[in-house]
C-alpha cells in the first residue's frame, strides 16, 4: 500500500496493492511522507472508500480541519439510511452530513442550541429518514460524548430526504416540509384546533396526504387548473360548508403572497372537504 496523495498528517489518500483507492486514517499516518511512499498499515485507524473525484475533492478540504471521525459518523449514517430506505442516496450526502455534524457539535460545545421548528413535520411526512436522524444522534453522542437533542436528528433526516430527492432530479424536501408546516398550522390557527390531536387518525392523515401531494406537485411543476367537475361546484357554493370555505379563501390569499402560487378552485374544494370532514369527526366525538 502506497500514498497517492496527503490529506495531513493523520489523513491520506492511498493504493492498496489490489490497485483500489481508499482514504485512510491513523495518528502520524502520513507524517515525513511523500507520494509513492509505503504506508506503515499498523497505524491505520479506519479505511474509507474513494468517492466520485469533486465528492473526494470536497472531502479532502473538509478533513484538513475536521476530525475523521466526523467522516466516519457520516459514512455509518449515509450506510443506515441506504439499508433502510433500499435505495442509493446522491454520493454528496456523506460531505454535507461531514461538515453539519461537526458543525453541530462544536456549536453544542458553546451551549448554543439550534431547534427545528419542522421537527413535528419531518416526523410525520419522512418516518423513515427521521428514524435514520435519532440513530445518528445516537451515534455521534457514542462516538463524541455530546447529546444532541432530537430537533437534529430533524436536521439529518432532511438532509437524507434531499439526497434521496437529488438522485431523482428532484426539488428541495425542505420546501415540502415547509409547504406542509405552513397550510396545516394556518388550519390550525383558523379554528384554533389541534386536528392533529383531536380528529380521529384517518381523517387527519387523508388531509395531511393531501397537502403533501399538492406541495409535491408544485414542486414537480405538475400543479395546473384543471376543469372543476359538477360535484366540487357544489361543495364551493354550498352553504354547509361556508365556515370550511371562509378558511381556505383566506389561506389561499396569503399562499399567494408568500409563495407566489395560485389555489386553484379544485384544489380548494378539496381542502373545504377535508376541513369539513374533520371538523364533523370532532363534533360526532363531542356530542
Amino acid at each position: 500500500m502506497f500514498i497517492k496523495r496527503g490529506i495531513n498528517n493523520n489523513v491520506s489518500f492511498v493504493v492498496d496493492d489490489k490497485g483500489k483507492e481508499l482514504i485512510v486514517t491513523g495518528r502520524g499516518i502520513a507524517f515525513g511522507k511523500h507520494v509513492g511512499d509505503e504506508v506503515d498499515e499498523s497505524k491505520i485507524e479506519y479505511y474509507f472508500p474513494v468517492l466520485p473525484q469533486e465528492i473526494s475533492s470536497a472531502m479532502a478540504k473538509l478533513l484538513v480541519n475536521i476530525p475523521i471521525e466526523y467522516y466516519a459518523i457520516a459514512n455509518d449514517i449515509v450506510d443506515k439510511a441506504k439499508s433502510k430506505l433500499k435505495q442509493e442516496l446522491n454520493q454528496s450526502l456523506i460531505v454535507a452530513l461531514t461538515d453539519h455534524i461537526y458543525r453541530a457539535v462544536e456549536q453544542a460545545k458553546k451551549g448554543i442550541k439550534i431547534s427545528n421548528p419542522l421537527i413535528l413535520d419531518i416526523k410525520r411526512i419522512y418516518p423513515q429518514e427521521f428514524e435514520v436522524g435519532l440513530f445518528g444522534i445516537k451515534l455521534i453522542r457514542n462516538m463524541t460524548g455530546c447529546i444532541l437533542a432530537e430537533d437534529e436528528a430533524a436536521t439529518i433526516a432532511l438532509h437524507v430526504v434531499n439526497s434521496e430527492l437529488e438522485n431523482k432530479g428532484d426539488f428541495n424536501g425542505y420546501r415540502v416540509v415547509e409547504i406542509v408546516h405552513w397550510v396545516t398550522n394556518y388550519v390550525f390557527d383558523y379554528f384554533k384546533i389541534d386536528f392533529a390531536e383531536k380528529a380521529d387518525p384517518l381523517y387527519y392523515q387523508r388531509f395531511d396526504t393531501h397537502v403533501r401531494f399538492f406541495a409535491q406537485r408544485i414542486l414537480d411543476n405538475d400543479y395546473k387548473e384543471n376543469d372543476v367537475n359538477s360535484s366540487l361546484l357544489v361543495v364551493l357554493s354550498d352553504k354547509q360548508y361556508q365556515r370550511e370555505k371562509d378558511c381556505v379563501n383566506s389561506l389561499s390569499a396569503e399562499f399567494a403572497q408568500k409563495f407566489g402560487i395560485t389555489i386553484y378552485q379544485e384544489e380548494r374544494a378539496y381542502l373545504v372537504l377535508h376541513i369539513h370532514n374533520m371538523l364533523k369527526n370532532i363534533i360526532s366525538k363531542e356530542k
